[in-house]
Formats: structure tokens, C-alpha cells, sequence
């Protein structure tokens, strides 16, 4: 049968799996280094056929294109705004005054930047939210990025779409040199809905409950920090402080799956074919050379190797010829087919060419050849964003019902939370978003105030509360001087002084 699992087309381009994990969780995390050394152009990650000793492989960044294309319009400007249809204007206020710090100090946003990329690449993100109540108050919770290969979700026994609990897990050596499994597992009961959580230790490859004979499990010894005790976090906490965003999963998986699924064979062909037009335009430059003597011997009489370039003479054997092969080298076919390849990586993918750069101006001026071009890789992006705002949102709810009550005593009210907004990403034409606002004014279609809102919203110009009240000032005041009769006023004068 097909092999259709999330992991099938990389499988040919893995090492060794690590034996310490499950068959299915060792494809998963070498596919993740997969597609990261892809992205960062790691020449181990996919090998490219050396043709001859005097090539250099190149390796074309095709899938650092792709990535970087998708990942700049995929939930452009993401952050968060107290949920306008719960709470009083008190509590919404209070939720940007607490939120927004601490997402500075947790440096949310530029983690959101880096885990956003890294999930088109790996196929999964991973956060973690944790709180320590010995700090000072207002500085006990911290929001931390998780390598998704440190992740394993628990689901129910009798139910595998049910997420009941997840191991962390890594790799630690203790001062022997010794290398085990450091668990870090949260638990939800299913009655009582308490999260609990402890930290444990265990020789590699007898670790995993989920999958293993209890009997089978191992702890370890002398670890290098002793284990932390099953304990209930607080009961304000009602949802695992794990939460994992998958890139375009397939039906009842797991996990997600890289963007760059399915493009390995083509990436390594185009760097492929870039490779062997280089070497060939350095035998171009070199030269090729052709003789009918005997190989050269050096002076114990031995058969040695030709030595050609500056300051080397050859000899050959009398009456032999030498010559240089002449030839006409085109470099045409391989960039067409190079360009070939790398058009059908973005086809597949749904990145336009306006996406990575090349950018015709009779396109980019036309709103709907715009629209057209763009409207693959908006698309994509948009069911990517169904479930990574979901995600945060839930991650939002949670701190901000869950962890601050709990951890430092605040809280905004029964209903109050946080949601995530993004801003629209498809490319503004300023001139003519502007004229068509102010078409839809002359037209009386709608007001003035509405206008700016639309303009504040597009464009980010902010306008104060009294910008109404001083334009019509203002208008007023241009409008009376435009009218105004510097005779008449005169006149006025004149007569008021020989009245008095």
C-alpha cells in the first residue's frame, strides 16, 4: 500500500531514528530537523550528487522562499485587544493595562514572530505557560516558547481526540555524564477537571507511558535535581498551560505538517541542476584537455597525475597530441528548468510572485489582478489562521481567567478576556483606497466620522476626539474669508467712524 503518513515523503532523507522514542514520534522530530536544515540550507539535509572532484555543490535557498513568502502575510500584525462584548469599559481597560506588559516583558510578540516562522517550517508550535509564586508579585508567570519535539500529548484510553494530559521531555546528563529523560507531565482528571503536574526521571527509551508496559518503566538514578511530586495547580486553571498549533494538519492527525511536505525531492533538484551548471562553467574556465600520451611519472618512475594551471609544464611523449576541448556552453536550458522547478514549489504552495518580490506595476496597481494573484496564498494563510487564532485565544482566556487570578491576584470581572486581532494582510493601495473614500463621501454614501474610522483602520492614522469639531471650525473660518468683501468691510468702517 501507499504510504500516506504525515512523514512519508521525507522518510528517504532521514538518518537514524532515535531508538529512545516511539517509531511514530522518532519520524515526527527527524522530520522537524528535516525541514529546519531545508530552511537554513544545511547541505546534510538533503544530499546533493557530486559530479566530479573539482565540483561545490550549491545549494539554493528555494525553501527559505517559501517559507519567508507565507510567513509575511500570515497573521500580519497579530496581537490582542480586551473583547468589546464582554466586561464593563473598566474591566477592558484594566485587561490592556495588565496584559500589556506582561507580554512585553515575556517578549510575546517577537517569540510570536519566531514561533509563527518556525511552525511553517516544522508543521507544529508550541507554548508554555508557567507561573512561579516565590517571585515578586507581578512578575510569577511566564510565557515560554516550546520546542514542539519536546512535546507528547496523552489522549483518553477510550477516546484519541480526547487531550487528557502531555509529557515534556528531554535529554539531561547528570554529573556522571549520564544521560536520561527528564519528564516534566500535566494531568487533567476527568472528574474533578484539577491540573496537575510533576516532574520525574528515566533512563532513555523507558519513559513513555503512553505507549509502553508499565513494567517496562525505568526511573533513573542519580538525577541531577530531584523529582517534583504530583501537586494540583491552583483550581482557577482549568485547561492544560501546553497549547500546541498545527500547520495544516489532515484529518484526525495529531500533529501538523510542513509547509515544505512534498517539496524535498524538488528542492534538492534544483540545487541539483544549479550545481552542475557551475561546474560546468568552471570546466568552461578551466578547460578541458585531451592528449594521446602516456600519463605522466615523477622521477622513481611511478604514474602520477596530470598538473595543469599556472607555471606547471607538461611533458608529454613525442609525436602525442594535446589540445584544449572547444565548445559552446549555454547555460539557458538548465536556468529555464531551474525556474520551472521552483514555479511548480510555488504553485504547490500557493505563493505568488508578487509574494517574494517580483512585482509588475500594471498588477500592483490593479485592485482585482492584485486580489487575483494574491488570493492562494490568503486563502492558505486564512485556514492557518482558523486554528492558530483559536489557539491564542484559548491561551489569552486562560491567563487572563486562569493564571493572574491565581498567581497574582487579579482579576477582570466574570466575563472580561482578551482576543486576538491581525491586521488585514493584503497590500493597500494608498491613493486609491483614499479616493475611494472620499467618492464615497461626495456620494453621501457615508459620513465623515465614518471615513476616518475606515482610514484609521487601513492606514493606522490615528485622529483625536475633537478632529471633527476643528475641521468645521476651520472650514467655517476659510469659508468667511473666502467670501468675504475687503470694500465692503472698509465702507463699514468709514461710515462707523463718522457716526460716532
Amino acid at each position: 500500500m501507499v504510504d500516506l503518513s504525515p512523514y512519508s515523503t521525507a522518510k528517504p532523507l532521514f538518518g537514524v531514528l532515535p531508538t529512545w522514542l516511539s517509531p511514530m514520534d522518532a519520524e515526527r522530530i527527524s522530520a522537524y530537523q528535516l525541514y529546519e536544515g531545508m530552511y537554513r540550507n544545511v547541505p546534510d539535509a538533503y544530499k546533493i550528487i557530486q559530479r566530479g572532484s573539482e565540483s561545490n555543490p550549491i545549494y539554493v535557498p528555494s525553501a527559505k522562499t517559501i517559507i519567508e513568502a507565507t510567513n509575511r502575510f500570515l497573521a500580519k500584525d497579530w496581537t490582542f485587544v480586551a473583547d468589546p462584548r464582554l466586561g464593563t469599559d473598566a474591566e477592558r481597560a484594566l485587561i490592556q493595562q495588565v496584559l500589556t506588559p506582561l507580554f512585553r516583558r515575556e517578549r510575546v510578540w517577537s517569540k510570536f514572530a519566531s514561533q509563527k516562522r518556525y511552525g511553517l517550517i516544522r508543521g507544529d508550535t508550541c507554548w508554555h505557560v508557567l507561573a512561579d509564586p516565590t517571585k515578586p508579585q507581578g512578575k510569577r508567570i511566564s510565557i515560554m516558547e516550546l520546542d514542539p519535539a519536546a512535546y507528547f500529548p496523552i489522549y483518553a484510553e477510550d477516546d484519541d481526540t480526547k487531550l487528557v494530559g502531555c509529557h515534556i521531555v528531554e535529554i539531561r546528563v547528570n554529573d556522571k555524564n549520564e544521560s536520561m529523560i527528564k519528564r516534566q507531565t500535566y494531568r487533567k482528571d476527568q472528574l474533578t477537571g484539577t491540573i496537575t503536574h510533576e516532574t520525574t526521571w528515566w533512563e532513555l527509551g523507558a519513559w513513555d507511558d503512553r505507549n509502553i508496559d508499565p513494567k517496562d518503566l525505568k526511573k533513573a538514578k542519580n538525577p541531577p535535581v530531584p523529582p517534583v511530586p504530583e501537586h494540583p495547580l491552583p483550581p482557577q486553571i482549568t485547561a492544560l498551560p501546553v497549547y500546541h498549533i498545527r500547520n495544516d494538519p489532515a484529518p484526525s492527525d495529531h500533529f501538523g505538517v510542513s509547509i515544505l511536505a512534498g517539496l524535498e525531492r524538488i528542492a534538492a533538484a534544483v540545487s541539483q541542476v544549479i550545481s552542475d551548471q557551475e561546474l560546468e562553467l568552471a570546466l568552461s574556465g578551466l578547460g578541458l584537455y585531451v592528449t594521446t600520451s602516456g600519463p605522466p611519472v615523477d622521477e622513481a618512475g611511478n604514474e602520477t597525475t596530470w598538473q595543469i594551471g599556472p607555471g606547471y609544464v607538461a611533458e608529454i611523449d613525442p609525436e602525442a597530441d594535446w589540445k584544449r576541448v572547444n565548445g559552446v556552453i549555454t547555460v539557458e536550458p538548465n536556468l529555464d528548468h531551474a525556474r520551472f522547478l521552483e514555479e511548480k514549489m510555488q504553485q504547490a504552495t500557493g505563493v505568488p510572485d508578487i509574494a517574494i518580490g517580483e512585482v509588475d506595476v500594471s498588477v500592483a496597481e490593479s485592485g482585482i489582478s492584485l486580489a487575483f494573484k494574491m488570493a492562494p496564498i490568503l486563502a492558505s494563510n486564512s485556514e492557518r489562521e482558523g486554528e492558530m487564532l483559536g489557539v491564542y485565544d484559548q491561551m489569552l482566556y486562560d491567563i487572563s481567567r486562569g493564571w493572574l487570578p491565581a498567581y497574582e491576584s487579579i482579576n477582570f470581572g466574570e466575563a472580561a478576556t482578551a482576543v486576538s486581532i491581525v491586521s488585514d494582510p493584503m497590500p493597500i493601495n494608498r491613493e486609491a483606497f483614499l479616493k475611494e473614500v472620499g467618492l464615497m463621501i461626495d456620494k453621501g454614501i457615508i459620513s465623515v466620522e465614518y471615513a476616518r474610522v475606515l482610514i484609521s483602520e487601513k492606514l493606522g492614522l490615528e485622529f483625536p476626539g475633537t478632529m471633527g469639531e476643528q475641521v468645521v471650525v476651520e472650514q467655517a473660518a476659510l469659508a468667511l474669508a473666502r467670501n468675504a468683501d475687503p470694500f465692503e468691510a472698509r465702507i463699514a468702517r468709514e461710515l462707523s467712524v463718522e457716526a460716532a
